[in-house]
């Protein structure tokens, strides 16, 4: 639909003088009034809501003109006109606008195989008030991905409103043209020597349909899917030296029953190896500065992917500079036999200044919240590898579904910064019931809200606090939890946070149970992007209650105990996900003192670290570890600060906590260590897109003494798992199986044991 932006200023006379338009720059507006044009169809307030001009403001053309713009990309409008006049000593505004008529109904058309009722409730669109042109292309699309669920692959969705004769209102209907239904069987390839059939669909999003296509929707695909993926498989070809590859196209050759086999023909043509790359003209940069950086070079074998790549880095080379617009372009030639030169050629362009920056969508969240994740300030020289960083934090928050940062035009020199952000729903809610082979049945009921703001009462958003609460009761233990973190205290990239908590543990021991109730308070600062460090105080009461008839040992362990311990901490964190980790790397380096009043007078010093990479067929190897030691400064460790092994996390072929030193003769359990050491490798391999299977082996050993690393009583073990991802949970859940290799402990050594996890992280 073609939009035209109309803006008339109503000129009047007074007395024998005349006031222009541009007269009424710069003073304040006393009244902003809305005319409707035809049938009122939007409210007066959602209008005003995308409006700057306001009453008290001052007037300004500009800011007309950026409403005018804000009215028609609502959708809600279809005309919209601004006149002015004089109001005594101000400025009287009158917005005249059109608004669409309201859906009275919705229809379709050219359906076969689903009803008018199914589509409706695909569409999810409620008739009655105005729809915006997004919201109408969002149900297009969410009928069109219906359709290609069900094996539909060229489905086209149009539509059209049309008149119910009742003024202000219309309906809305769906030109639907089903197409014919295509699942795919085999993806074959002709041609291919070079690369196998399986390395080639591995590059493909389109899948052939399996056992699983119930869960994992394979063998249905998108005809624009084909396209993107015939280009990825030449692309791999191209990135591996195969410089020419080339395809006539993805052929659908038809089965039966509406299913396909896609055959793709390949030219694979010969292997190329760079012959050499060099730099047009510059005058920002000398050649030398940018060759260290380039990960593609003579010798080497031609890859579409490293010169992209490359590309890339020369952007941001000039991007870190304020040369926005500069443009690279390689220029690739003939080197003699299967042997090509790249010349890059550079458009320097000009050097350009931060100017405004604009911030749009946000209707929840502060200003000041996206604002402060922007390193870049109006004056600052205008930085693109800035820019990035800035999508790259306010995608981290996790507040938006969709994060936009780009920079515009600002004149004299000088580039705007327009943030535009989509916000999603930050709080939820969760009520259920959770299992675990360590604690068996646990109700919980979780409160969990990112985007908290505690001085915005009722509403509680929009503050960027994070605020959790969580309640647990099962037959082995019950905790309660509230907590709060504010990331910018006293608006510095410095985090403050607290913990009220109560946690009443029974799973610990078979002789005891265990409260802990109390409240921590931490301050954390970061050092880089990826480290930080934390100081936390923590007090708390503890009560360590054992039967009656235990042995003296844990008599021993029997009472009520205060312990006041400040934490200091060292945390590197390179890993690319927190949930199913491919790559980086995590150190946890951290020191506590207990002792600062209360009962409990020890030194914990505790290095954790994990490593992963991704191998290939997205296949991951894991490596975690830690070394931990306790030690009293005065008196005794009591048994809640000392060490155990076995168990999830730790060693998986032994019981939960039955590593840790000697074992009470009357009971037969552990009475825990005061050093610690184990060592997991884990490797796991994509089944389906959310189930992975899992080989791992475990070792590790706790000592009586403190500062112990003699591994004279090392325990191992060996075993296998699966990884599964469902939609209700968002992490995986872990299956593991894992029996013991080594137990120097004969009475650790229990056969085979199972582990199960309702929320795992690997």
């Amino acid at each position: 639909m073609n939009r035209f932006f109309l803006m008339t200023f109503m000129i009047l006379a007074f007395g024998s003088g005349i006031s222009l338009a541009q007269d009424f720059e710069g003073k304040n507006i006393s009244v902003v009034s809305i005319r409707y044009i035809g049938a009122k169809t939007v409210d007066e307030a959602r209008l005003r809501n995308l409006m700057v001009t306001k009453s008290g403001s001052v007037y300004r053309a500009e800011n007309l003109d950026n409403d005018i713009k804000t009215l028609f990309e609502s959708g809600l409008i279809d005309n919209v006109k601004f006149l002015a006049e004089a109001a005594g000593e101000g400025v009287r505004v009158i917005a005249e606008i059109q608004t669409r008529p309201a859906i009275h109904g919705v229809g379709f058309v050219g359906n076969t195989i689903f009803t008018d009722q199914k589509l409706a409730k695909e569409t999810k669109l409620k008739s009655g008030g105005t729809m915006s042109d997004a919201e109408i292309l969002e149900a297009r699309r969410n009928l069109e991905k219906y359709y290609q669920g069900y094996g539909y692959p060229d489905v086209l969705i149009s539509h059209r409103t049309q008149s119910t004769g009742q003024d202000g209102l219309s309906d809305l209907i769906f030109v639907i043209d089903e197409g014919s239904k295509n699942e795919v069987r085999k993806i074959r390839f002709e041609g291919n020597s070079v690369f196998t059939t399986a390395e080639l669909k591995k590059e493909m999003k389109t899948k052939e349909k399996g056992w699983f296509s119930w869960l994992t929707k394979s063998g249905r695909f998108e005809s624009t899917t084909l396209d993107d993926d015939l280009d990825a498989v030449l692309d791999y070809y191209r990135s591996n030296g195969y410089l020419r590859a080339s395809s006539t196209g993805i052929r659908r050759d038809p089965v039966k029953d509406g299913r396909v086999d896609l055959v793709i023909p390949i030219s694979e043509g010969e292997k190329y190896t760079v012959a050499g790359i060099s730099f047009g003209p510059m005058t920002i940069f000398k050649s030398e500065e940018l060759y260290p950086s380039m990960t593609l070079n003579g010798g080497d074998a031609y890859s579409s992917k490293k010169m992209r790549e490359d590309i890339k880095t020369i952007r941001s080379f000039y991007g870190s500079r304020g040369y926005a617009d500069a443009v690279v372009s390689p220029d690739i030639k003939d080197a003699g036999p299967n042997q090509v030169s790249i010349k890059y050629q550079i458009t320097e362009g000009s050097r350009y200044r931060v100017g405004r920056v604009n911030v749009q969508g946000n209707s929840k969240t502060r200003d000041k919240v996206i604002r402060r994740e922007v390193p870049l300030n109006p004056g600052d020289w205008f930085n693109t590898v800035e820019l990035e960083t800035t999508k790259s934090r306010l995608q981290n928050l996790q507040y938006f579904s969709d994060v936009q940062a780009n920079g515009s035009p600002g004149g004299n020199g000088y580039r705007d910064i327009d943030i535009l952000v989509e916000e999603r729903n930050t709080g939820s809610v969760g009520v259920g019931v959770g299992f675990s082979s360590i604690d068996n049945v646990v109700g919980f009921l979780t409160l969990e809200q990112t985007n908290f703001d505690i001085t915005n009462p009722w509403n509680f958003t929009g503050g960027g606090q994070r605020f959790g609460m969580s309640l647990r009761a099962g037959s082995e233990r019950s905790e309660f939890s509230v907590s709060l973190v504010e990331p910018w205290f006293m608006d510095r990239k410095l985090s403050l946070g607290g913990e009220l908590f109560y946690r009443q543990s029974s799973y610990f021991s078979d002789v005891y149970e265990q409260t802990n109730a109390g409240a921590s308070i931490f301050l954390k600062k970061p050092i880089t992007e990826k480290s930080s460090v934390k100081l936390a105080y923590s007090l708390e009461s503890i009560t360590v209650d054992v039967d009656a008839g235990a042995s003296p040992a844990f008599l021993a362990e029997d009472g009520d105990f205060v312990r006041s311990a400040l934490t200091l901490s060292y945390l590197y964190d390179s890993r690319d996900s927190v949930i199913t980790t491919r790559s980086g790397e995590k150190l946890d380096v951290s020191l506590a003192l207990a002792g600062l009043g209360g009962d409990v007078e020890t030194i914990t010093f505790s290095t954790q670290a994990s490593k992963y990479w991704n191998l290939k067929w997205d296949t991951i190897l894991s490596l975690n570890g830690e070394v931990a030691f306790v030690d009293a400064i005065n008196g005794d460790v009591p048994i809640f600060e000392r060490m155990f092994l076995g168990g999830g996390r730790t060693l998986r072929g032994f019981e939960f906590r039955d590593i840790g030193g000697p074992r009470d003769g009357a009971s037969g359990e552990v009475l825990g260590g005061q050093s610690l050491a184990f060592l997991n490798t884990e490797y796991t391999v994509p089944i389906i897109e959310t189930v992975r299977a899992a080989a791992f082996y475990d070792m590790g050993f706790v000592n009586s003494g403190s500062w112990d690393m003699a591994p004279e009583d090392l325990y191992s073990d060996v075993g296998v798992g699966i990884r599964i991802q469902l939609p209700i949970s968002p992490v995986p859940i872990a299956l593991d199986y894992a029996f013991p290799m080594s137990s120097p402990d004969s009475a650790a050594d229990k056969g085979g044991q199972f582990n199960f996890y309702m929320s795992y992280e690997y």
